[in-house]
């Protein structure tokens, strides 16, 4: 049986149902819960920004595609911009970005820091950036949690060599996300994919290194 858990979820009706749709008509990846022999992630790594792709080009070319989009949907209309890239009321032409599920998962990706840390067992896997952003996850899980425009169907676990993590949402973007580890255990690829939005999928690589340095500590906070 899947383990079903609830994250990072506001109360109320309208949740439970749509957590109700969700696990109804669910089918997730398979996969495992078991680590496999000889893979471990532990430790700290460092961000290879050179050798990784940069998030900023990336949003340049979801925005390129969509601003062919909304110029395709003017010229249906009638209404045209100015060769100069201003709207057609003379105005500076708005990001058409600046509403997309999609961008937001992409800047977040470009926020986080360039150390990572990474703690394994046989139970959790657990991913800290830093103070920007930290997570974990039971491989094998099964679990409903929010998602850019709701919740969305969780599946983490071992898929081979791989961990992955697939998030579908219940509306907006599905986003997997799969760490791999070379044989010498010298490299570890994160490999962000994002579908089912407003745009063509994306996918987004970041290359890391084991490192010396550790991810910095946030604050402390008083209430």
């Amino acid at each position: 049986m899947r383990q079903i858990r609830m994250q990072n979820l506001p109360p109320g009706p309208a949740v439970v149902v749509a957590a109700a749709v969700i696990l109804a008509g669910c089918s997730g990846p398979r996969l495992a819960a078991d680590t496999p022999r000889g893979v471990d992630f532990s430790g700290l790594w460092k961000l290879d920004r050179a050798a990784s792709d940069d998030p900023q080009k990336v949003l340049e070319q979801m925005r390129a595609e969509a601003r062919r989009i909304i110029d395709r949907q003017r010229g249906a209309d009638g209404s045209v911009d100015s060769p100069d890239g201003t709207a057609a009321h003379g105005g500076p032409r708005p990001d058409p970005l600046r509403r997309s599920p999609m961008a937001r998962l992409v800047n977040g990706v470009a926020a986080r820091g360039d150390i990572l840390t990474i703690r394994q067992s046989a139970t959790a896997v657990s991913f800290d950036y830093g103070d920007a952003y930290r997570r974990s996850f039971t491989p094998g899980a099964h679990s409903v949690v929010s998602a850019e425009d709701g919740v969305g169907d969780q599946t983490s676990g071992w898929k081979g060599r791989d961990f992955v993590v697939v998030v579908h949402a219940q509306i907006g973007p599905d986003v997997s996300e799969r760490y791999s580890l070379s044989r010498d255990g010298h490299l570890l690829t994160e490999t962000l994919r994002i579908s089912g939005g407003e745009l063509q999928p994306v996918e987004l690589k970041r290359l890391y290194h084991p490192a010396d340095a550790s991810a910095p500590a946030p604050l402390p906070t008083t209430d």
